[in-house]
């Protein structure tokens, strides 16, 4: 009974196990990476069970109040942590897991650890000591990385000296806590933790902003290992594997970044001397342009120059985009995804360049061109995209410096030498839409600047990318206008014509087609539409109209075909290439402020990515904001056709037209 009773024990904590590596492989893809979040989450979650099952515990009404507490606190700061945030986020957490793996050391080092095995004993010293500095490491990255605390570098006076003293320390006091009596190991204890987290604020004070990426990934092995050694010092083999399995993927995660900088893992920790040259600025004035919150250009685009990066984009057939960490600054990734979304319904090849190394965490600009929605297939890391640079007729730097700095291929010498870099120097015209053209985070100066090829956009990216996106979108229109007249025309006649060589189409209801009783106008309008060839889908939004399914009792009503009825999930990655949108009586569930700005009432309400079409054409009763009081900004995009009217008599008039 008892050999079943293990082995039933055994099976169970497999398939825990399995389950967490699942979900970890689904990370794998991007687009399974949200179900493999949730599966390692369920992973965990059925490991907590079991060990409160197997264990048992004298006080469940404790134990039931602080899952309480602790879920209703991850909740309340998932839902309201932006993408911005998220770096600091992620060290937070890393530093909740490395206090929760010295606090459980601890308990069962002072519940007596004379009872202990020598390797249970040995695992809870050292848990104590890696989840401290895990712990006071990540606070210190989190400070950095929300700005709380500055970016750059701080270096104390014999800075390796005091590492190195301070890591000796804590073998030591180690070493001690396993020989001096009983009664005296407490204060040991203390010891260990103090020393471990104050070299936890040594070590990670000296990483810059820079580095970051390197510090997280760092950590969250730290974490994984301060996980396992409880695991050993409490007996339980699913903390082990788990705590194992995270401290794997952070050393190998650790290694990706320090090959992608082509730096040692001890030359992060511990740098070489200052590179010092003429190219150089000081960390302080570097630390000035990081910390800086960019609200305007800090210098004018030249006319002459804009126009240039104009005439290159309508030129170019293949297009590279390169995003760094100024655009995460100007939080510019919805800007470039229009932009990028705009050349390709130009029929231009668009890629997006990823250096491992851009941002401040692992995967940074992977996860803001991911919350703007970007399509996957545009993503390609390093290898495989140096290799078509030289076939491109434009590369467009967004934010990004050190990563695209050529300097770290031609000169020896310097902080960045030998890193490995794209090489958009290669491509045939390059424009650069940063900040300003100091140097990066290096200090080394770029000389991709004053090649002959490379047009600058000094400014804040966001602001560049905007600008950029209504010039390049509005020329064609304008010389339409003044060859063929267009301008003449009706917004109703150019809503026909673009209607009438649309090719793949989404309707869009809301509440105004509901007051107006429109739906049976639309669905015969998408009858007709269908009839000429076109795919037509309805889009719907979960809270359109007044009630749960407010759209679609009213479109079952008009006898839609339901076949055609899509969710906002299901629907949304088909906006960038639908030719036009149809959007009746819906203001506020296709809004773009609730992505691009906060403090709103509708800020980071999911939405309809009507603003993703090649064409959007409201039938909107007026062009006054939604229920929510915000302004929609998609009525003044270029793109956009305002038919303002009645849904029903607009929807009429379509069909007759």
């Amino acid at each position: 009974m008892i050999e079943t009773y293990s082995a039933m024990n055994l099976f169970l904590d497999f398939c825990v196990i399995a389950i967490l590596i699942l979900g970890i492989w689904l990370f794998r893809w991007p687009h399974r990476a949200k179900f493999g979040n949730l599966t390692a989450a369920f992973a965990l979650t059925c490991a907590a069970a079991l060990v409160l099952y197997r264990s048992g515990t004298q006080y469940p009404t404790i134990v039931l109040i602080s899952l309480v507490i602790g879920s209703s606190a991850g909740y309340w700061v998932a839902k309201r942590i932006t993408m911005i945030q998220i770096p600091a986020m992620v060290a937070f957490q890393h530093g909740a897991g490395g206090v929760a793996a010295f606090f459980l050391s601890l308990a069962e080092l002072m519940r007596g650890s004379q009872h202990l095995g020598t390797v249970n004993e040995i695992s809870g010293l050292l848990g104590l000591a890696i989840g401290s500095l895990t712990f006071s490491g990540s606070m210190i990255a989190g400070g950095k990385l929300s700005n709380t605390l500055g970016q750059a570098q701080r270096i104390l006076p014999k800075h390796t000296l005091l590492v190195m003293i301070n890591l000796i320390s804590i073998v030591v006091l180690i070493i001690a806590a396993m020989v001096v009596p009983m009664g005296s190991r407490i204060y040991l204890y203390i010891l260990i933790i103090f020393m471990s987290i104050l070299f936890g604020v040594i070590f990670s004070i000296r990483i810059g902003g820079a580095d970051m990426p390197v510090l997280i990934s760092f950590l969250n092995a730290t974490a994984g290992v301060a996980a396992a050694f409880c695991g050993m010092i409490i007996e339980n083999k699913l903390l082990i594997s788990c705590g194992a399995t995270v401290a794997a993927s952070g050393s190998i995660l650790t290694h990706v970044m320090c090959k992608g900088m082509n730096r040692s893992l001890y030359r992060v920790f511990i740098p070489a001397q200052k590179f010092s040259s003429k190219n150089e600025i000081s960390r302080g004035d570097k630390t000035n342009i990081d910390s800086i919150e960019p609200k305007a250009n800090h210098q004018p685009l030249e006319k002459d120059g804009f126009q240039k990066a104009i005439e290159y984009a309508r030129e170019a057939k293949k297009v590279i985009i390169i995003p760094g960490y100024g655009m995460a600054v100007a939080q510019a990734q919805f800007a470039v995804i229009e932009l990028s979304n705009l050349m390709i319904s130009m029929g231009k090849d668009v890629t997006f360049a990823i250096h491992p190394v851009a941002g401040r965490m692992p995967g940074h600009m992977n996860v803001l061109l991911a919350e703007a929605g970007i399509d996957y297939d545009l993503l390609k890391e390093m290898d495989e995209i140096n290799l078509e640079f030289e076939e491109a007729d434009l590369s467009l730097v967004i934010g990004a410096c050190d990563v695209v700095n050529p300097a770290a291929i031609e000169t020896d010498g310097s902080p960045i030498s030998g890193m490995p870099i794209l090489y958009t120097h290669e491509s045939r015209h390059v424009v650069c839409c940063n900040l300003d053209d100091k140097p990066g985070y290096s200090g080394v100066k770029n000389p991709l600047y004053e090649n002959n090829n490379t047009t600058l956009l000094l400014g804040n990216a966001k602001e560049t990318i905007e600008r950029f996106v209504k010039k390049l979108s509005k020329e064609p229109l304008d010389i339409e206008e003044s060859s063929n007249h267009v301008a003449q025309k009706s917004p109703l006649d150019l809503a026909v014509a673009v209607l009438l060589t649309a090719e793949k189409i989404i309707i869009i209801p809301g509440y105004g087609m509901a007051l107006a009783q429109a739906q049976f106008k639309v669905v015969q309008l998408a009858s007709m539409l269908e009839s000429m060839g076109a795919d037509v889908k309805f889009a719907i939004h979960p809270v359109a109209g007044r009630m749960p399914g407010h759209m679609n009792v009213l479109l079952a009503e008009a006898e839609v075909d339901y076949d055609n009825l899509y969710e906002m999930d299901e629907i949304n990655p088909e906006f960038s290439q639908t030719d036009a949108v149809l959007i009746f009586g819906a203001c506020d569930v296709v809004n773009p402020a609730a992505m691009d700005t906060e403090g709103t009432p509708i800020s980071g309400m999911p939405i309809l990515m009507a603003h993703d079409a090649k064409k959007v054409i409201v039938c909107n009763f007026d062009a006054n904001p939604g229920y929510s009081g915000v302004e929609n900004t998609l009525y003044k995009n270029p793109r956009t056709i305002m038919l303002l009217d009645d849904a029903a008599s607009t929807a009429n008039d379509l069909i007759e037209a």
